[in-house]
C-alpha cells in the first residue's frame, strides 16, 4: 500500500486545495461540537425516538470524511509559519513537497489553548456516550453515537500530529476522563472476533499515552464511575481499572488478541512505578497473570513466552522499589504465591524438558503460540526504551523484550511453518534466567516469608489478614532490596507499519459502515479482506 499512489487525494489535499481551512475547521466543528445527550427536543428522555437522525448521519459522514483527508500523505509540520502581515501561511518549499497533507498540516499546527480544550471536552463528551447512553434511569432513553471508532482514529491523528494536544491533555486536562470509555469499550468487545481492531486502537492509545510520566502519575486518581458492565468491584484508582480490565481481557478474550499481550504487560509497567496504592483485586489479578504465564502450557508455548513473565517482574520490581508504601497488597499476594516464583527460579533443564513433554506431547500442538500468535496481522509495533527523563537507553538486553513488529512477524512465520513444537535447551534456559529480573521479588520473600511464617507459628496458623498488612505496613525494606533500577518507560515509536494498519482499519470501518445502501465492492479490496457471514 502506498499512501502517496492516489492521485485525485494528492489534488484533494494539496496547498492550493480550494476552501481547504473552511472545510477542515467546518469538519472539525461538526464532530466536536456535537452533544449525544442534547442532540434532540433539549435533552428530553426518548426524544431520540421521534425526532430525525440528519445530525447524527452528518456527524458519522464528517468523521468519516475527516479520517480519509488525514490520512493519506505524510504527517504535518507543527512549527506554525506566518507571513509579513501575521497570516498563518506554508513555504512553498514545503507545499510542493511529495506527500504534502494541507489538512495534517492544519491538524498539527492546533496550539490555541482553547482549542485544545475544545477538541478534548469534544472527544471526552463523545466517547463517554458508549457508556453513559447504557447508564440512564430510563431504558435507551438517550442515543448512542455508533462512529466511535472513527472517533478513536480521530483522537489517535490528533495524538500523532499535534505535539501540543498531546502535552495538553496530560498536563491541563484530567486525561482519566479518556482511559474510563477507552478501558469499557475493550472490556466489552473482548470476546467479539470482530472487534478486534476497535481493541488494537484502544490498546495503542493507551500506550501512546502510557509513554509520559504526567499519565501515570495521573492514573492515581480515585475511581468511581459506574459502567454498565460486569466490571469486578474494586475500590481504588483509574491505575487498578485498566489492570483489571487487561486482565479480563487476556483470561476471558478472544484468541485473536494473544499477540496484544505483550503490550498490555507493557502499558502496566510503563505507570507502574508511579502506582502509588494498587487495590487489592489488582494485586490478585496481577499475581494471577504470573502464575498463569508460569505455568507449563504458556512458558513452553514458543521459545520467546518468557517475555510476559520479564515484564511482569519489571511491573512488581517498580512498585516494590519505588512504591512500597501503600502497596501492601501487591506484596502479600506476592508472598502468598511465593512458590511460583521459587518455582521459575530453581528450574533446571531436565524439569524444562519434563513439563513440556508432559504438557505438548509430540502429537499436539499448543493451543497458545506465544511466537506465532497473528503476530503477522497486528500493527507491527516499534517501542524505544527511555529514560523518567525521556533520553533513549542503548541496552541489548533490554531491547529484545521491546515489540518489534517486523521481526516478530518474521519469527512466528518460522515457528509456524516449521510444524515443529518448542523444546527447551540450555541455551534457552540460559536466556531466561538472564532476561528475567527475580533478584528483587527474591529478596523480598527472603525477608518477609520467615515474618509471615512466625505469626502464625506464634497463633496456632491462625492470623488475620489485616493483621499482617499491618506487619508490612511498618516493615522497611531499605537496605535489604538491590539497589533500585532506573525507571525504564517504553515509548511508542511510529512507523509504516502501523501505518499500514491505521490505513487498513479505518478503510474497513468506512466500509462497513456504508452498506446501506453498499457503495463498495468487496471483491475487489485488496487492502484487507472481506470475509462473508455464514447464514
Amino acid at each position: 500500500y502506498n499512501p502517496l499512489a492516489s492521485r485525485w487525494m494528492a489534488v484533494a489535499v494539496a496547498a492550493d486545495a480550494p476552501n481547504a481551512p473552511c472545510l477542515f475547521y467546518s469538519l472539525l466543528n461538526t464532530v466536536i461540537s456535537f452533544d449525544p445527550s442534547n442532540s434532540s427536543f433539549g435533552g428530553v428522555p426518548y426524544s431520540n425516538k421521534f425526532a430525525s437522525d440528519t445530525h447524527v448521519k452528518l456527524v458519522e459522514l464528517s468523521a468519516q470524511v475527516l479520517c480519509v483527508l488525514l490520512d493519506c500523505g505524510l504527517s504535518g509540520d507543527p512549527v506554525p509559519c506566518v507571513n509579513r502581515y501575521d497570516e498563518p501561511v506554508v513555504r512553498v518549499s514545503y507545499a510542493y513537497k511529495n506527500g504534502f497533507n494541507i489538512f495534517r498540516v492544519m491538524l498539527a499546527r492546533i496550539n490555541s489553548g482553547k482549542d485544545l480544550a475544545t477538541l478534548y471536552r469534544g472527544f471526552v463528551r463523545l466517547l463517554r456516550n458508549t457508556f453513559e447512553s447504557k447508564n440512564t434511569l430510563l431504558p435507551s432513553s438517550q442515543s448512542r453515537l455508533e462512529c466511535y471508532q472513527e472517533l478513536l482514529i480521530l483522537l489517535w491523528k490528533t495524538l500523532e500530529e499535534n505535539p501540543l494536544f498531546l502535552d495538553f491533555i496530560l498536563t491541563r486536562c484530567d486525561v482519566c476522563e479518556l482511559v474510563v470509555p477507552l478501558c469499557y469499550l475493550m472490556y466489552t468487545s473482548r470476546k467479539d472476533s470482530a472487534q478486534v481492531g476497535l481493541v488494537h486502537i484502544c490498546t495503542f492509545i493507551l500506550l501512546k499515552l502510557s509513554g509520559e510520566r504526567s499519565f501515570g502519575v495521573s492514573l492515581n486518581r480515585p475511581f468511581r464511575t459506574k459502567l454498565p458492565c460486569d466490571l469486578p468491584l474494586f475500590s481504588g484508582s483509574h491505575a487498578d481499572l485498566i489492570s483489571i480490565t487487561l486482565h479480563k481481557i487476556i483470561v476471558n478474550g478472544s484468541y485473536r488478541l494473544v499477540s496484544l499481550y505483550s503490550c498490555f504487560l507493557t502499558i502496566v509497567s510503563n505507570f507502574s512505578p508511579y502506582w502509588r496504592s494498587m487495590s487489592l483485586v489488582s494485586s490478585v489479578k496481577l499475581v494471577n497473570l504470573f502464575e498463569l504465564f508460569s505455568s507449563p502450557k504458556f512458558l513452553y508455548s514458543g521459545e520467546k513466552a518468557y517475555r510476559h513473565l520479564a515484564l511482569l517482574l519489571e511491573i512488581f520490581n517498580n512498585i516494590i522499589q519505588y512504591q512500597y508504601n501503600g502497596n501492601q497488597h501487591l506484596v502479600y499476594a506476592i508472598v502468598r504465591r511465593k512458590d511460583s516464583f521459587g518455582r521459575l527460579a530453581s528450574l533446571t533443564l531436565p524439569k524444562a524438558i519434563h513439563q513440556c513433554q508432559k504438557q505438548f506431547p509430540s502429537s499436539e500442538r499448543p493451543e497458545y503460540d506465544a511466537d506465532a500468535a497473528d503476530a503477522a496481522q497486528v500493527a507491527a509495533l516499534s517501542i524505544q526504551d527511555v529514560d523518567e527523563h525521556g533520553n533513549p537507553i542503548d541496552d541489548e538486553d533490554d531491547a529484545t523484550s521491546t515489540t518489534n513488529g517486523r521481526d516478530t512477524a518474521t519469527s512466528s512465520t518460522t515457528v509456524s511453518g516449521t510444524g515443529e513444537c518448542f523444546v527447551p535447551t540450555e541455551a534457552w534456559l540460559t536466556e531466561l534466567r538472564a532476561s528475567l529480573p527475580l533478584e528483587t521479588v527474591s529478596r523480598l520473600l527472603q525477608h518477609l516469608v520467615p515474618v509471615v511464617d512466625d505469626m502464625c507459628d506464634r497463633k496456632n496458623g491462625v492470623v488475620d489478614e489485616i493483621e499482617i498488612l499491618e506487619v508490612f505496613k511498618d516493615i522497611t525494606m531499605v537496605g535489604l532490596l538491590p539497589v533500585p533500577h532506573a525507571i525504564v518507560i517504553r515509548k511508542y515509536q511510529p512507523n509504516q507499519y502501523t501505518s499500514i494498519w491505521f490505513t487498513a482499519f479505518m478503510w474497513g470501518v468506512v466500509f462497513l459502515r456504508s452498506q446501506k445502501p453498499p457503495i463498495f465492492d468487496g471483491q475487489c479490496i485488496e487492502l484487507f479482506q472481506v470475509a462473508g457471514e455464514d447464514k
